[in-house]
């Protein structure tokens, strides 16, 4: 038998097993859905903080959608971060008609050693009075009873901090297939199942929702602790983990949605802020992780095409499992059948976006990001989320 036969049926077994691992696990997940929110009415603080970065086409709704929560004891903090189109206008106006406590922090200037969201979180954390701290981003729909449902959960569980899995919305059938292959790598590269438990070593952290104790956030010394890393949702939730405190994921579709990239470019934009970062900007594994991706999504669609008896099957059988999985995640995410295609094509434009991330970070010696270059000696001294 030759070498491409056993790679195929190799393959093939981690394809199964990767698959059933997913499936089971988000079977495991709480959803944020069943819970029914039960407070008595001596409710504690919520401080819901938002940086904001010229956020003027999309912070509208979902601000509003903040201050209409159901939830009776609520502060909004938002960090206007050195924007220069008209979110403080924005923010002002919805400031003069709100009737719940509202804060706006206006940055003019980014001190050395942090990077811009970071240092906005932080700064918000800073001035918030509440028991719970609700980090969030400037483009997240909430339903009106997500914070009800998510504090309802903490107390009752005892959790120390609970991060939710949002619902993707909009895009096309390429955008929406590089969403599912994206999230499929997340989920079996994080496993958020397996946060819950305090013996092992994962943890989850999501941008979208990241709810902490202010004593156990204070406790980590908050965001100071990872200020100069791209990733700071998942490294907070890292953090937490080791802190020895309790948190879950839950999954917040349909209740908590977020167009994440409003096309495929600016999906591409995004993730090369980030891919290099979870590599800690080892040009090594950069290279290691392309070649994986090839042998896993690539070399199965060529095999299924070209390969012969049973290594041709096996391949067949792995096209069909990514499909498979794909199309489940699309039904699960709401998303057209469309996203399956795309999510075939996805794993191209992931291999790209890795090479391309790791010749300009390493050409450029750091990253820029919203106008911002962060050298990359500094982004080397951060801690590393995987290693």
């Amino acid at each position: 038998m030759s070498l491409l036969f056993f790679l195929s049926l190799f393959i093939l077994i981690l394809h199964i097993m990767t698959l059933a691992d997913i499936g089971q696990g988000l079977l495991r997940m709480t959803r944020l859905k069943q819970i029914v929110p039960g407070l008595s009415t001596n409710t504690p603080r919520v401080s819901v903080i938002v940086p904001a970065c010229n956020e003027a086409e999309t912070i509208e709704e979902p601000l509003l959608a903040l201050l209409d929560q159901d939830y009776p004891n609520l502060e909004i903090i938002v960090v206007n971060d050195r924007s220069t189109d008209a979110t403080s206008t924005i923010l002002q106006a919805i400031k003069q008609k709100s009737t719940t406590p509202f804060t706006i922090l206006d940055i003019q200037d980014l001190p050395p050693g942090w990077l811009g969201k970071s240092h906005a979180l932080q700064r918000g954390a800073d001035v918030a009075t509440g028991d719970y701290l609700l980090f969030t981003d400037a483009d997240i729909e909430m339903e009106r009873s997500v914070i009800s449902r998510a504090v309802t959960a903490m107390e009752s569980d005892g959790l120390d901090h609970l991060s939710l899995i949002f619902q993707t919305i909009g895009g096309n059938w390429l955008l929406n297939g590089m969403v599912l292959d994206a999230a499929s790598g997340l989920l079996g590269m994080f496993k958020p199942w397996n946060a819950r438990k305090k013996t092992n070593r994962y943890f989850m952290g999501v941008g979208a929702f990241n709810m902490v104790r202010k004593d156990v956030y204070r406790s980590i010394d908050g965001h100071n602790t990872i200020r100069m890393h791209p990733i700071d949702d998942l490294m907070l939730g890292k953090i937490i983990k080791e802190n020895g405190s309790k948190q879950d994921c839950y999954l917040g579709q349909p209740l908590v949605k977020v167009c994440w990239y409003s096309s495929v470019p600016a999906m591409v934009d995004g993730l090369m802020k980030n891919v290099f970062s979870v590599l800690h900007y080892r040009a090594w594994l950069a290279v290691l992780s392309i070649l994986v991706l090839v042998m896993l999504t690539i070399v199965p669609i060529f095999g299924a095409m070209f390969a012969s008896g049973m290594t041709q099957l096996f391949f067949i059988m792995i096209v069909l499992l990514r499909i498979c999985g794909l199309g489940l995640g699309a039904i699960l995410s709401g998303m057209p059948v469309g996203a399956v295609v795309g999510g075939l094509i996805a794993p191209v434009i992931s291999i790209y976006i890795i090479g391309r991330a790791t010749f300009l970070t390493t050409k450029n010696q750091g990253i820029y990001w919203r106008g911002t270059h962060y050298p990359l000696s500094e982004l080397r001294k951060g801690r590393p989320l995987l290693f």
